[in-house]
């Protein structure tokens, strides 16, 4: 058994037991009892170290350890969550909060994310207008209640979708002080450079192209029109406006290319696209899919840079587990998660069989490598989103043949016109255009393939 097929078993034990727990709630007990086996087979195999199979049972053993250690850590985390103190809930208090996060703008109202020292966060709904940003530090009179366990879909638990998140309470259209501006950090920094960039977006472009540029670019999805969010759902496509691997290895490969011209050592241009990778990565939210993009992207550079094997699937399964490890809830209660993951694995293992079958199609606009893509990750995606929404689209795979091949100069010259709008508003006009053009034939087939009536079923 090779070292990198050991450690990949070892991760896969690891994410066995954070999922185990997560869906049986494993007790104590049990936990205890995995662990005392696995160390009982590892101490058994050491004293019979001449027996043939030595190593298989040393693999054994270690994978049950860590398999314990998964149950542990999704034991202790859930825990912790039971251990909040929910004496405020019913109750209309005063209390202080930090804004923790970038304002979530809906169609009519506004969501912000308050760190408090006794409540701990707490999700404030309230009006659009005044706006509160990164920092703030607000005073709220109003009354704390906790989430509903499902709100609209049944199958949706919004109580642990939160929950996921550590946020535990909710406070609706509460009395909203302002105090002041809170201490200016790197987050902050980053979240005011998206603010001006998604601002001047806004002033060079009409809608629904600007709202769908931003949303390539920074994951801005939240300021999408409620037409065009909608229309997004039917045809499959809504991954097209979520940070994924895709978007970040264009911007990744920009970058590298832009730093090659310039002549500058390969290890100043690896550090230089890693700090872009992580600014980029906590600017969008770090969600997700943007954390395991990035976890995927810095272990591919790693291994360039030390001329190192990259083995995908030991990759994928590293941003699994560490994610995971630090917040096991993402494991069911994150759906995003699971949808990246399951489409990352199917262009691992399906793609290289639809790859072999269409390989008489034509590859111009990379039409074959698209469609080999899409269906792989429609694929592979389809039994959670048919379990989770109940919906799946019959022309996803049309819409995405279409629409992919121009994502890449869509954020380029988009990139490029935003940038430029700090200079000159003309001059970002000028350079965006061709962005506009590929907006606009992006909107208009999402949205005729929305009304074609099979669109959803």
């Amino acid at each position: 058994m090779t070292k990198s097929k050991i450690f990949l078993l070892i991760l896969l034990s690891i994410i066995g037991g954070i999922a185990l727990h997560s869906f049986t709630k494993t007790p104590p007990m049990v936990i205890g009892g995995v662990f005392v086996f696995g160390t009982l087979v590892l101490i058994k195999s050491f004293l019979n170290k001449e027996c043939g199979d030595f190593l298989p049972k040393v693999a054994f053993g270690t994978m049950i350890l860590f398999l314990s250690l998964g149950l542990f850590r999704s034991a202790e985390v859930s825990k912790s969550a039971n251990a909040v103190n929910r004496d405020f809930a019913g109750k209309k208090i005063i209390f202080y909060g930090q804004v923790a996060s970038e304002s979530d703008k809906r169609l009519n109202f506004s969501q912000y994310v308050l760190e408090n020292e006794r409540i701990g966060r707490v999700l404030v709904k309230t009006d659009l207008y005044p706006e509160y940003f990164y920092g703030d530090i607000l005073k709220i009179t109003g009354t704390v209640l906790e989430p509903e366990s499902q709100i609209g879909d049944a199958d949706f638990d919004y109580k642990n979708y939160l929950a996921k998140d550590d946020i535990y309470f909710i406070v609706k259209h509460p009395q909203i002080e302002f105090i002041r501006r809170g201490d200016k950090n790197l987050l902050f920094y980053l979240l005011t450079v998206k603010a001006s960039f998604v601002e001047k977006i806004n002033k060079i472009l009409p809608e629904p192209q600007a709202s769908l540029l931003s949303a390539l670019l920074v994951g801005a999805k939240r300021a999408l029109p409620e037409d065009l969010t909608s229309a997004l759902k039917k045809p499959g496509t809504s991954h097209i406006v979520a940070i994924s691997g895709y978007n970040i290895s264009i911007i990744s490969v920009m970058i590298l290319n832009f730093l090659g011209y310039l002549l500058l050592p390969r290890r100043l241009i690896f550090w230089l696209v890693a700090a872009v990778i992580l600014l980029f990565t906590l600017m969008t939210g770090a969600e997700a899919s943007a954390v395991r993009a990035a976890i995927m992207g810095g272990l591919l550079m790693i291994s360039r840079r030390e001329g190192r094997f990259y083995d995908v699937t030991n990759a994928v399964v590293l941003a699994a587990a560490i994610m995971l490890f630090i917040n096991p809830r993402l494991l069911r209660y994150d759906v995003g998660f699971e949808l990246s993951f399951l489409a990352t694995m199917g262009l691992i293992y399906i793609a290289p069989y639809f790859q072999e079958r269409f390989s008489k199609l034509p590859n111009f606009l990379s039409f074959r490598d698209n469609l080999t893509a899409t269906v792989s990750a429609q694929i592979a995606t389809f039994p959670v989103i048919f379990f989770v929404f109940g919906v799946f689209s019959s022309v996803a795979v049309l819409a995405n043949v279409l629409i992919l091949p121009a994502i890449p100069m869509t954020m380029l010259f988009g990139f490029l016109g935003g940038l430029a709008g700090f200079v000159s508003l003309k001059l970002g006009a000028i350079l965006i255009s061709p962005a506009y053009l590929f907006l606009s034939y992006q909107a208009w087939l999402i949205k005729t393939l929305a009304m074609i009536p099979f669109a959803s079923l």
